[in-house]
């Protein structure tokens, strides 16, 4: 009803069914056969309230050859003709001219064939004994028309503005693994570099004073000194944790596998849970999908974390046909046993949200006391 890629107020303004004055002249075409009835149509398009320039058609096949000179607004035709019916006209309209109401007027004893035109796209039928009727039919009919072209431009803004929206959702996303793919580097070349250089060098102070002939018990500064040892050996393994969480460096140099399974060692040794990782051969894959399903399964692994409370958790990644196939689960509580199940549900429409960025298909299956499964299904991504 809206030509896509047009706005609504700009159709609305070049599509006299949209006037909201209701002043623009409407061309109607006019399937009849009879002359009498024909005259009776046009008296009564002459009562209505909307002006209408009206082009009659006696055949099937004068309307096949008037549609594209006639460019109708409005279409109302008889039922039976000499070469066939109002179906087949309302089969030509909606090829050319689906835009167009279409208006059925039935003789007497006909009007048992109206609910086949209106499942076949017609907007309303009316008797021929009561065209006294039309202009009161053809206001209802563009009024309709109006109300069913308002809902579908609204449907139209809404996956509009919802598609602007998720590119945006990606744009921010890809943005801010950049920046912590930034500081990551920064992080662990930088900071980690200049505390290795701190700590190489307390212990070559600490070398020095073992020099210096001390006697009686352990020199209080020899213990500040390895307490320093210590402290910063326990800084360097947090920052390095720190940037690893940011961004592993091994997913860029080595690889989705790699990362994949420095994640999943990381997990199994600092929770309870234990975590087996199964995958296939891998096809080569772009850097955002690389880093969606990376950070999909870190997500997911810190979801079991918090809140499964599980013995075992899964990992299956797996190259099927053109797609790859992720699938991971435990079996803990489930999500709808832990009263903070929302702060789940949070991580849950990060995940949904990139899933949907290459197009894949996400379910989850959960049940109280059974645990959790995620199944995300990339399409294609051998194309990629």
């Amino acid at each position: 009803m809206i030509p896509e890629g047009e706005s609504g107020l700009a159709f609305a303004e070049g599509n006299p069914l949209l006037d909201p004055q209701g002043k623009a002249a409407l061309r109607v075409l006019h399937l009849e056969d009879n002359d009498i009835d024909a005259k009776i149509f046009e008296a009564a398009c002459a009562r209505c309230s909307r002006t209408l320039s009206v082009v009659r058609v006696s055949s099937l096949a004068e309307f096949r050859q008037s549609l594209d000179e006639v460019k109708p607004h409005l279409i109302c035709a008889d039922h039976l003709l000499p070469d066939g019916s109002a179906l087949e006209a309302i089969s030509l309209s909606s090829k050319h001219y689906p835009e167009s109401p279409f208006i059925v007027i039935t003789g007497a004893g006909e009007e048992d064939v109206a609910v086949d035109y209106l499942k076949a796209g017609a907007a309303d039928y009316l008797s021929k004994r009561k065209l006294d009727l039309f202009p009161t039919a053809l206001d209802v009919v563009l009024q309709t028309y109006k109300t069913r072209a308002l809902h579908l431009w609204s449907e139209m803004e809404r996956q509009r503005l919802t598609e602007e929206l998720t590119a945006l959702l990606r744009k921010v996303e890809e943005e801010r693994d950049e920046e912590k793919r930034s500081l990551s580097r920064d992080i662990h070349d930088q900071l980690g570099q200049e505390l290795t250089a701190l700590k190489l060098g307390l212990f070559w102070i600490k070398n020095q004073l073992q020099n210096v002939p001390v006697e009686g018990s352990p020199s209080p500064l020899m213990e500040k000194m390895d307490q320093l040892i210590g402290l910063n050996t326990s800084i360097i393994e947090e920052v390095r944790n720190i940037a690893h969480a940011l961004r592993p460096v091994v997913l860029d140099q080595v690889g989705l596998a790699a990362g994949l399974e420095t994640l999943v060692q990381d997990f199994n040794r600092r929770d309870n849970t234990f975590c087996g990782l199964y995958m296939g051969e891998l096809p080569d894959l772009s850097e955002s999908l690389r880093t969606d399903i990376f950070r999909m399964v870190q997500e997911a692994l810190t979801n079991i974390s918090k809140h499964a409370e599980a013995n075992l958790a899964y990992i299956q990644l797996k190259h099927i046909g053109q797609d790859l196939l992720l699938e991971i689960g435990d079996d803990g509580l489930g999500s709808q046993d832990k009263p903070d199940s929302k702060r789940k549900g949070l991580g849950m429409v990060g995940m949904r949200e990139r899933a949907r960025n290459h197009n894949a298909d996400f379910s989850v299956n959960t049940k109280k006391g059974m645990g959790t499964s995620i199944v995300i299904r990339f399409p294609n991504v051998t194309s990629s």
